[in-house]
């Protein structure tokens, strides 16, 4: 190195430091693209993903199953199911929200309702037909409920992951296919 050095007219510890931030310069770059990379596979991931969960439920739906089996090599490596639709309250009136919580729940309020609290004080009230009924039998014309829609939730079996991730690494599965890449 002292040759190199004496060579370009610098000192050796310049030509170190000059290698050191060569070295740091391609790691950041390499860094970078991989950053890239994966950012890529992810976006596409994503949108292939939506994709395929959009397609199985209609095929779901249109046989009435609730739940699939995903094998590789004859063995069951998952299930995806459709999710519970899951109910929460909507407040349409939120003045009037905050006076029902001032007379009922005044220890809840700061300004605003608490957030950390809010589910909790909603799901105290009850739909009698269709009337949205407080915890102490009054009529709240200022809140209605909605039900969120049901969703495909991929839950792996015992080394289900480790597998898949075997087949794709192994490219029994091609993750460019998968992916639609090509």
């Amino acid at each position: 190195m002292e040759f190199i050095a004496r060579d370009c007219g610098i000192t050796v510890e310049s030509l170190e430091m000059r290698l050191y931030r060569e070295r740091r310069r391609n790691g950041i770059k390499e860094t970078s693209l991989k950053l890239a990379a994966v950012s890529l596979i992810s976006d596409e991931a994503k949108r292939v993903k939506n994709q395929l969960r959009a397609d199985l439920k209609v095929e779901m739906d249109g046989i009435g199953a609730d739940r699939v089996k995903a094998e590789l090599d004859g063995e069951t490596i998952a299930f995806v199911s459709t999710s519970k639709p899951k109910f929460k309250w909507i407040v349409t009136n939120e003045r009037k929200f905050v006076e029902w919580v001032m007379d009922n729940c005044v220890d809840e309020l700061v300004t605003s309702v608490r957030e950390s609290s809010r589910e909790a004080i909603l799901d105290r009230f009850n739909y009698v037909d269709e009337l949205v009924i407080d915890p102490n039998g009054e009529v709240v014309e200022w809140l209605i409920g909605d039900t969120a829609e049901p969703y495909l939730v991929t839950k792996f079996q015992g080394e289900g992951r480790d597998k898949l991730r075997e087949a794709i690494v192994g490219r029994a599965i091609e993750a460019a296919k998968v992916l639609e890449l090509e």
